[in-house]
């Protein structure tokens, strides 16, 4: 198997080796557009998945009030609103506002997650990407 940055396929579909990418990450491809590379995001009518990035402040953490700080600074609508608009990332605080032109999360369908069942068929989830996707 071919080992491969998470850069590489939307290069390759930049560059025109590639006709699709799967992988959730919409905020790379208003990167490629920004750029002028004829490239489109398509939603899956089925459902597409919200790929989330928790946070928290560790219980052990050596510096927990400062950790505390930082963590209410990157939760508040300051740094969201710029990871919004520098980043294209999404953001679920009331305060901030989705980059103009781009598809509102709320008419997007969202598939559900169970972790569970992802662990526990994680082998067959594997193989079957490879065999549809051929890395």
């Amino acid at each position: 198997m071919e080992l491969q940055s998470a850069a590489d396929p939307l290069k390759k579909v930049a560059a025109g080796e590639r006709a699709i990418q799967v992988d959730g990450a919409d905020y790379s491809i208003l990167q490629l557009q920004a750029k002028g590379e004829p490239v489109a995001i398509v939603y899956a009518r089925e459902g597409s998945p919200l790929i989330t990035g928790p946070a928290a402040v560790m219980q052990a953490a050596p510096n927990p009030n400062a950790a505390r700080l930082f963590y209410s600074w990157a939760m508040g609508s300051e740094c969201q609103q710029l990871n919004v608009d520098q980043a294209g990332l999404r953001s679920a605080h009331a305060l901030v506002r989705e980059r103009p032109g781009r598809k509102p999360l709320s008419e997007i369908k969202l598939m559900r997650e169970d972790a569970a069942a992802v662990e526990a068929h994680a082998d067959e989830i594997k193989a079957r990407y490879s065999a549809i996707f051929g890395v």
